[in-house]
């Protein structure tokens, strides 16, 4: 093939441009930021353009992250299907007050041709720092009770002028006790770390109450724990990678179930090990055991708990000097390939190894020093440093894994938590109603702009919202259809939103976990919370589409069944499709963006 007729590859590079402001702001010079041009894209025959308006999911997102994401996938769909698909410009344009920032893409070619402008609601600052694990704590178990008290009860729904009761299948009241067991042990083992770590500490005189008999106790439950943590969580990196190298899909499916089979006994651990800490506690602290008395070798046998313990040090330690072990060596091919590539630089390539050269003779003075220490310290009687040191080495363990959780905890929970807990009075109306404002003037600004005709720039807008984004953008679109509605169809929302694609979506569990369904609560008030939800009042307010794209895999989404009546045969009502790539259990919530299916769904309706 010679190079005019070659195939575009799917994963050749963009180069983008800048281009100026078209809609709304000046046409002024750009200056030229670093290799990208600069410049308008040059217009020969009208395209029919589309805004595609997407609302990231929860957790630390950075600007633009999701924004790139859908843009360059479809960039990508498009040279695989063969098209010449020009490069991308990034613009920022002013619509009344809001300024927005978005992909220009050209898709597709000759009569067919189309202009994407991919526009992204980005809320993630507005969370950040506004919630503790405290906080994270109470709303799970609020969360719990109130599922709790729905499911056990007749869960009823107001859609479509009918008051509807949807059955509860009693999986769900056993999924919330565990949960909230789970929730429940998992802050017991955190006050009985902080309480012994505390009354262990280097300066501080050891209490009465922590004897050597609890300390050994509480060490051999939480090496269990460990175990099971450690083991659930090499299942969950192995599937994630064999879901990025895209292994045959029913072995992905097998591990998972393996993935599944090991979530399920670290619940069980964790649970079983929030009784015994309780036991613990009281069985040394107020039930007479003796201060070098092991509790667990009167449950068990004394060399079966002697031997595991055994085993988990062996393995724990040598386990944490090969990762060690290993990051030291990455870290010195790095630092090795850094002073090579600045020496060959005759500009402070001597300085560099000047520096390098003091910083490697810190560290071996560093590991040298500790090693003396190590040496000196070891206990006569025993004559064995290691098991000093190893000993009680699921602590520390423990230690990062549960600052790890809540990291997680606070990033994603913590989202969801200061956004969904409007069914309650609480201290985040305020932030709320900010990434409402937020997401809903980029959207109303998107469908407010006109081109320099005085036209609507956009005949046709793709809604897509991912995990909490999705109630995000589902609530801006109501909102919108209201504001509509109330000013004459002057934006003609409904009519001009082709898609709207939720995808890794909580709104079922929101709906049924958060619904007013409170002993008073009476179908007026079910009716009240409907009416501003044009979406399911009437059809005629629909999108043209409204897919959802769930995985079985991901505990946090699922197929939507409450937002339609259950006999519902309408052409509008909410498409569920299960994504057959997202397979990784519990990581299937974030493999949506690296399947096709997502992309496809947008490439098809544009």
């Amino acid at each position: 093939m010679t190079p005019a007729t070659q195939k575009p590859q799917p994963n050749s590079a963009a180069n983008y441009s800048v281009g100026v402001p078209e809609v709304g702001v000046p046409e002024v010079g750009v200056p030229e930021v670093g290799v990208l041009k600069v410049g308008v894209r040059k217009v020969g025959a009208a395209r029919r353009k589309v805004a595609v308006f997407v609302a990231h999911g929860m957790g630390q997102q950075i600007p633009f992250q999701t924004l790139d994401q859908v843009a360059e996938g479809l960039r990508q769909k498009d040279i695989a299907e063969g098209n010449d698909n020009p490069d991308p410009i990034a613009n920022t344009l002013k619509s009344g007050e809001q300024w927005l920032r978005r992909i220009e893409l050209q898709l597709k070619s000759g009569d067919n041709a189309l202009e994407a402008h991919v526009y992204e609601a980005y809320w993630a600052p507005l969370t950040e720092g506004k919630i503790s694990a405290g906080g994270v704590i109470r709303f799970l178990a609020g969360a719990g009770q109130n599922g709790l008290q729905n499911a056990m009860g007749k869960f009823k729904r107001w859609m479509f002028n009918e008051y509807e009761e949807y059955p509860t299948p009693i999986r769900t009241v056993l999924y919330l006790l565990i949960a909230l067991a789970t929730v429940a042990s998992l802050v017991e083992m955190n006050s009985a770390i902080a309480v012994v770590v505390a009354g262990r500490a280097l300066l501080a005189q050891r209490p009465g109450w922590l004897t050597n008999g609890l300390f050994a106790d509480l060490t051999t439950t939480f090496n269990a724990v460990v175990t099971t943590m450690a083991a659930i969580g090499l299942s969950l990196a192995l599937a994630r990678l064999a879901s990025r190298k895209k292994l045959n899909r029913r072995r992905r499916q097998v591990w998972g179930w393996l993935t599944v089979v090991l979530f399920g006994v670290t619940v069980l651990i964790v649970i079983l090990a929030g009784i015994a800490i309780a036991a613990l506690f009281y069985g040394h602290v107020r039930g007479g055991a003796g201060p070098d008395t092991q509790l667990w070798y009167q449950l068990f046998s004394t060399s079966g708990v002697a031997g595991f313990n055994r085993a988990f040090d062996w393995l724990a330690w040598r386990i944490t000097i090969v990762v060690a072990i290993v990051i030291a060596i990455w870290w010195i091919f790095k630092i090795a390939m850094g002073v090579y590539r600045d020496f060959r630089d005759s500009r402070g390539g001597w300085l560099t190894l000047l520096v390098a050269s003091a910083f490697a003779v810190l560290v071996v003075l560093a590991f040298l020093l500790v090693l003396a220490f190590y040496e000196a310290l070891k206990n006569p009687s025993d004559g064995n440093a290691t098991v000093i040191v190893i000993s009680g080495l699921a602590w520390p363990l423990l230690i990062a894994a549960s600052s790890y959780i809540r990291k997680i905890l606070i990033q994603y929970v913590g989202d969801v938590a200061i956004y969904v807990t409007a069914h309650t009075l609480d201290s985040f109306n305020d932030v709320r109603k900010e990434i409402k404002k937020s997401v809903h003037d980029v959207a109303q600004s998107i469908y407010s702009l006109n081109d320099k005709a005085g036209k609507e720039e956009y005949k046709e807008v793709i809604v897509v919202g991912h995990s909490l984004g999705s109630v995000i953008v589902y609530d801006a679109l109501n909102q919108l259809i209201n504001e509509d509605i109330s000013n004459a169809n002057a934006l003609t929302v409904v009519e001009r939103t082709k898609l709207l694609l939720t995808f890794g979506s909580p709104l079922d569990k929101t709906a049924f976990i958060f619904g007013m369904q409170a002993k008073d609560t009476s179908e007026a008030r079910e009716a009240l919370a409907a009416s501003v939800q044009p979406l399911i009042r009437d059809y005629s307010f629909r999108p043209k589409q409204w897919i959802n794209i769930y995985s079985p895999w991901d505990i946090i989404s699922g197929s939507l069944g409450l937002y339609d009546p259950r006999n519902s045969t309408d052409s509008r009502r909410v498409g569920n499709i299960a994504d057959p790539d997202a397979t990784t259990f519990l990581i299937a919530h974030t493999e949506y963006w690296g399947n096709p299916l997502v992309v496809e769904t947008i490439y098809n309706a544009l």
